[in-house]
């Protein structure tokens, strides 16, 4: 009896361990990653975006923005936001709302980003955007170019 209450103390022992390693995966990246989450532009002067999302519209959103005079950081992992430097805007695209809807939160009220866009994939989502605050495009034959429109129309009217 009392060796199956050691095993049984043990076991549990590691399968902490197991979940607590798994945890710190989640939040330390490794250094060699840090250069594949954050992919920067020039920054000389120019006003910044933070893009996070889907890979192959924010790197059309990167280079319509720099079209724009604005440098951006494209990060494409949902865990990390990088934040070396004031961001003057936030562009949010994600193929879930949850995620979309969080990172603009914590953009918003912890880094303080006031010119913030994001998608809207699902139709019953978007009174969530609305009851937050958060400016949003719903996904439907939406283009880089209708985002990037969108967020700039939005700061040129708070101005």
């Amino acid at each position: 009896m009392n060796f199956i209450i050691i095993a049984s103390i043990i076991a549990v022992f590691f399968i902490n361990f197991y979940f607590i390693d798994e945890i710190f995966k989640i939040v330390e990246l490794p250094a060699e990653n840090t250069v594949d989450i954050c992919q920067t532009k020039s920054f000389n002067n120019m006003r910044t975006a933070l893009i996070c999302g889907d890979i192959d519209i924010c790197h059309e959103l990167s280079e319509l923005l720099e079209q724009h005079n604005v440098s951006s950081i494209i990060s494409n992992d949902k865990v990390q936001l990088c934040h070396p430097y004031p961001y003057d805007y936030l562009i949010v695209v994600h193929s879930s709302d949850l995620d979309n809807l969080t990172i603009c939160s914590i953009g918003m009220k912890i880094f303080g980003i006031n010119n913030v866009i994001s998608i809207c994939n699902q139709q019953y989502n978007k009174r969530i955007y609305e009851e937050n605050n958060i400016p949003y495009l719903f996904r439907n034959n939406l283009t880089a170019s209708d985002i990037v429109y969108k967020l700039l129309n939005i700061c040129n009217n708070r101005s």
